[in-house]
């Protein structure tokens, strides 16, 4: 543990006064009015255990401002990377939907190949049927002849009946896979349409993000600008150094808990707030 040396000097009215005392946060240099006879009036002993807590509640300060940047920087990846996801999705869905027209436009072809046949089997059966009809009405009376022929007939109109229905059934098959698709082509849109919203509001909330944080920032280099301006008009001014001593201690503790870290403030700009304050210290302590 590190001793800091600190200067004792009496002032006009026979009071001590410490220089070069330790950098505290919060905690000036120490004026002690009629204090005693010291017997090392050069050199004194801080109160090291307020300085060592006041290190650990600055570092802890820290700490926790870094975990709240990586938080939000995590976030904000954890957002493009669900945007990627959903704009993946889309395509896969897109490439779905391609598979499934193919494919329904193959079974199509299928069907359309299996109907011609049996058609062709309708006809050939219509065919045998008649030419047994002619044989036989060459060789069997008239009355068998005329049957044998309203049998061909009969079995040609079952054809030509079978073909309607197949064609029917083909339709109505047709219209429906055409139905489906519609329905499927009209859900993967609105989840593509969705996918899409969603992703523009997550690069809409990161850019407001960005656009907080740096409008955060710059309130606070203003603040610590009038802060600045503030204490140059006090060194400047006519003010005993007691007076400039406490009115520069007013005007920090009314700007610290703007800037702090740990009350929404900027780490930057109060370590800038903070050095400002220390060089303000020592100009009045030497003049």
């Amino acid at each position: 543990m590190s001793v800091h040396s600190i200067m004792v000097n009496l002032n006009n009215g026979g009071n001590v006064i410490m220089t070069q005392a330790p950098n505290l946060d919060f905690v000036p240099n120490v004026e002690m009015p009629n204090a005693p006879n010291l017997v090392r009036p050069n050199t004194v002993r801080p109160n090291t255990v307020r300085q060592l807590r006041a290190r650990a509640e600055f570092h802890a300060r820290m700490a926790n401002l870094e975990a709240k940047i990586k938080a939000e920087e995590k976030a904000r990846e954890k957002a493009i990377k669900n945007a990627v996801k959903k704009a993946a999705a889309k395509k896969a869905e897109e490439k779905a939907r391609e598979t499934a027209i193919k494919n329904a436009a193959k079974q199509a072809e299928e069907n359309a190949r299996r109907e011609a046949v049996n058609r062709s089997k309708a006809e050939a059966t219509a065919a045998k049927a008649a030419a047994r009809a002619k044989r036989e009405k060459s060789n069997r009376n008239i009355a068998a002849a005329k049957k044998a022929a309203e049998n061909a007939k009969k079995a040609a109109e079952n054809a030509e009946k079978a073909k309607k229905a197949a064609e029917n059934a083909e339709k109505a098959k047709k219209a429906k896979k055409a139905a489906e698709n519609a329905e499927k082509a009209k859900k993967a849109a609105e989840k593509a349409k969705k996918a899409a919203e969603n992703a523009k509001e997550a690069e809409k909330a990161a850019e407001n993000a960005e656009k907080a944080k740096k409008a955060k920032k710059a309130q606070a280099n203003a603040l610590v600008r009038i802060v600045n301006k503030k204490w140059s008009n006090i060194k400047s001014s006519t003010m005993t150094r007691n007076q400039k001593k406490k009115m520069g201690k007013k005007i920090y503790y009314t700007a610290a808990p703007k800037l702090h870290p740990n009350r929404g403030g900027n780490t930057q700009a109060f370590q800038v707030f903070s050095n400002a304050y220390d060089k303000f210290k020592t100009y009045v302590n030497r003049n």
